[in-house]
């Protein structure tokens, strides 16, 4: 791919810098590098884009070099012009038939994987519209998603976070539905051959332990240094809240999926990591080591725009004052760690309050 190719419009693409970014808000959320857009790519997404709106139907254009998503979106009225995000959005969406940590029987949510496909690198859109007013958007990825047998390593769970208002309701991250008067329709094609494009593990540690009072303490000691670090009372370890996040860590582990538990008590966090190694472990430095490191991505100060620190700002949450940690491991590898949190962080309209930058 030729990285440097000239834009082929005089003028930016407001649909696909759109789209580019939100694609990268979802690949964010997963943990996966965001995606470049490639002009090259994009000529061939609109040329493909252009046929279909001629023949006024949805079909692939079975280009063996690239990854393919396909969107048909209308509205009765002329009024309301159809966003990357309702095409995104209805991709996306597609998660909630997806089980993270096996390979799919039967692959009915590809878009959805072939968003956030971690070896993907490069992404290409195209737009057009038919004389019936359709519109069709054609993505193409490359390196191409969707193979048989890398889904694993390739399609990683998002990051849970909950942020809370102020009056304890929460505030998910959910999708928002597309409006109620476009109707979306779309396909998307599955690679059936296996290839060698070979996608590194979720994490790789060099740990010795998982699970237990020595797991506990660890998670307990790491959470208080970094705690210190920002000038807030350290943590008191609680047991029953240990047995409550345990419990909801080994519901998610049988279902494949990181999802919170419905509750409005606690702050919660949820880490997961994979190995095919059967010695695989992890120790309670771990998941809050990763949490931490989100805060590379706050703003200290201010109210946060999005949940791209959520993990981070319940870890230094000045209020919070016991946690609980539990561990569920697969038999398959799959490593899944909860923390449940009180009183809860993450409250919306005190982020500047109760989240201090670290001492220098």
């Amino acid at each position: 791919m030729n990285h440097n190719s000239k834009l082929f419009r005089s003028k930016s693409n407001d649909f696909e810098n759109e789209a580019l970014e939100i694609h990268n808000e979802y690949r964010r959320e997963h943990g996966v590098p965001p995606l470049v857009l490639n002009k090259e790519i994009c000529k061939v997404s609109q040329k493909w884009a252009e046929e279909l709106a001629k023949k006024d139907s949805m079909s692939y254009s079975l280009n063996p070099d690239f990854g393919e998503s396909v969107y048909c979106g209308w509205s009765s009225d002329p009024q309301i012009k159809i966003r990357a995000r309702d095409c995104l959005e209805r991709w996306y969406n597609e998660i909630n038939d997806y089980s993270f940590g096996r390979e799919p029987e039967v692959l009915n949510c590809g878009h959805f994987t072939q968003i956030v496909w971690k070896s993907t690198k490069e992404l290409g859109i195209g737009t057009a519209k038919s004389k019936s007013g359709r519109l069709y958007v054609v993505a193409n990825y490359y390196p191409p998603g969707n193979y048989g047998g890398q889904f694993v390593k390739n399609v990683l769970p998002p990051g849970a976070l909950q942020f809370r208002s102020s009056s304890s309701l929460s505030v998910s991250s959910s999708l928002r539905e597309s409006n109620n008067n476009i109707a979306p329709t779309s396909s998307q094609r599955c690679s059936k051959n296996f290839s060698d494009l070979a996608a590194d593990l979720v994490t790789k540690f060099k740990s010795v332990s998982i699970g237990g009072e020595k797991f506990e303490e660890e998670f307990l000691g790491a959470h208080n240094e970094f705690r210190s670090r920002h000038r807030v009372p350290p943590l008191e370890l609680n047991k029953k809240l240990c047995k409550y996040a345990e419990e909801w860590a080994k519901t998610i582990s049988k279902n494949g999926r990181v999802e919170h538990r419905d509750q409005n008590e606690y702050g919660e966090n949820i880490f997961y990591a994979w190995s095919t190694d059967p010695a695989f472990v992890i120790t309670g430095r771990d998941p809050v080591d990763k949490w931490y490191s989100e805060i590379k991505n706050h703003e200290f100060g201010k109210e946060p725009d999005n949940l791209g620190s959520g993990h981070f700002s319940q870890v230094v949450w000045e209020d919070t004052r016991e946690v609980g940690v539990g561990v569920a491991k697969t038999k398959e590898g799959q490593i899944y760690v909860v923390a449940n949190y009180f009183p809860p962080g993450n409250v919306i309209g005190s982020f500047a309050a109760k989240v201090h930058p670290p001492t220098s």
